[in-house]
């Protein structure tokens, strides 16, 4: 679909606090701060109303008002876009938010990354939803000087080496001498993620080194990085990525 000319920008914008009935939204300065975080806000139809500097700076080369009133499917490749939509009409039409959810990031440029991503619907005073606001964080790994990393260094060392094989939640637990919760509640601290969800940024960081690099085969690239089959990768990184591992290989050669 076209974007809406330029003139009409500061109209939609306009209309859609008008009917949200809110005087100001969240201080867009306030993200703006945040070079680590894309923040955004959508209107029903899935134009971006609001975005962040470094939104701006990622799919824009700066420019804020090249993004307002344009849709993901003209910023993002087609399988991207696609998945940012099936995640938008779920918010919208069920009202329920998405809150973070590990996701493999491609921006224009080449840049690559994993955020969690975090969605809520935007609600009239009568209640209506007229919009999505949501935001990306960039996830980056705690150093060894973080509080608490120390003591799961081990079981961390296990699981970078060992994320081939069939690691329980359960076992990586007892191997850091913690119970199941309290591994959680440490790992969720850390690294703001679960620990199944660790374990597959761990094995899909190492599926996207080799689909960079090209020579392996998806079904090799399955086993390699502990998946039961090609089925099952192609399954879990289609969930973080929003592409196919083929597709994401197409995309950057």
């Amino acid at each position: 679909m076209p974007s809406l000319p330029a003139s009409s920008d500061s109209t939609l914008r306009t209309r859609f606090l008008a009917d949200l009935g809110q005087a100001v939204l969240l201080p867009e300065a306030l993200f703006d701060a945040l070079p680590d975080v894309v923040f955004f806000i959508k209107d029903k139809a899935g134009r971006y109303v609001t975005i962040n500097q470094t939104f701006a700076n990622r799919c824009a080369s700066g420019s804020k008002d090249k993004l307002i009133g344009k849709r993901p499917e003209e910023v993002f490749p087609p399988a991207l876009a696609a998945s940012y939509a099936r995640q938008d009409a779920t918010v919208l039409q069920t009202g329920n938010s998405i809150d973070g959810q590990l996701e493999l990031h491609l921006y224009p440029g080449g840049i690559s990354g994993w955020c969690l991503t975090t969605k809520h619907p935007l609600r009239s005073p009568k209640g209506d939803i007229v919009g999505i606001a949501g935001i990306s964080r960039d996830l980056d790994a705690p150093d060894h000087k973080t509080s608490g990393f120390a003591n799961l260094s081990k079981t961390l060392t296990l699981m970078r080496h060992r994320y081939a094989e069939s690691l329980r939640i359960e076992d990586l637990a007892t191997h850091a001498g913690l119970s199941v919760y309290q591994f959680e509640q440490r790992i969720q601290r850390l690294f703001q993620m679960s620990p199944l969800q660790l374990l597959h940024k761990i094995r899909l960081d190492e599926a996207v080194r080799l689909l960079d690099e090209g020579k392996l085969s998806l079904g090799d690239i399955a086993l390699q990085t502990g998946w039961c089959d090609q089925s099952a990768f192609t399954r879990h990184f289609s969930r973080y990525a929003g592409m196919t591992p083929g597709r994401y290989r197409t995309l950057r050669q």
